[in-house]
């Protein structure tokens, strides 16, 4: 019995079929996945900042689509429709980790989104600095417990006790 011969092309095609995918399946990990080593958490995924709105929330782009996003954990002073004390404070500050076309990780935590419909998410920067974190250690934001999203809570609230003891930031200033 003979077996059937495969065209040339046939055998190219499946190839470079082969070749495609293993590109796209690169890629894509590429955007979810963080080296290890730089305090990104492994499977945070890429965004990049369009702009930010104000101390505790941001709109960036993940896959061509925009997003708001709103950091989860935390509450910064509100800047509309009067600024409160800090509030342009904290909006400076984060726009100076997360600058408009830079690269910053996400994580979630339980929930996905809030009832405004924004992406809650953990941020960090390229270089691993876990942004929720920072606006409540530099006294730009208070810790924020809302269950089921509580991951990091424990680790604000440390974070705001000592920044209010060192009077940091708004707890100076307000």
């Amino acid at each position: 019995m003979t077996t059937p011969r495969r065209s040339s092309r046939a055998v190219i095609a499946g190839f470079v079929g082969a070749i495609l995918l293993a590109g796209v399946w690169a890629a894509a990990s590429a955007l979810r996945e963080s080296p290890r080593d730089d305090g990104v958490p492994a499977g945070a995924v890429a965004y990049t900042v369009d702009r930010v709105v104000d101390g505790d929330t941001l709109v960036a782009r993940a896959g061509g689509e925009k997003i708001r996003v709103r950091l989860i954990g935390i509450d910064t002073p509100e800047a509309r429709p009067e600024p409160e004390c800090g509030a342009d404070a904290a909006t400076a500050r984060l726009r100076e980790l997360a600058p408009e076309g830079d690269r910053i990780w996400a994580t979630a935590d339980r929930e996905l989104r809030d009832r405004y419909d924004r992406e809650l998410r953990y941020l960090w920067t390229a270089d691993g600095v876990f942004i929720n974190e920072t606006l409540v250690t530099e006294g730009h934001a208070e810790g924020l417990r809302i269950p089921p999203n509580t991951r990091y809570s424990a680790q604000f609230a440390d974070a705001e006790s000592a920044a209010r003891e060192a009077r940091a930031g708004r707890w100076g200033a307000c």
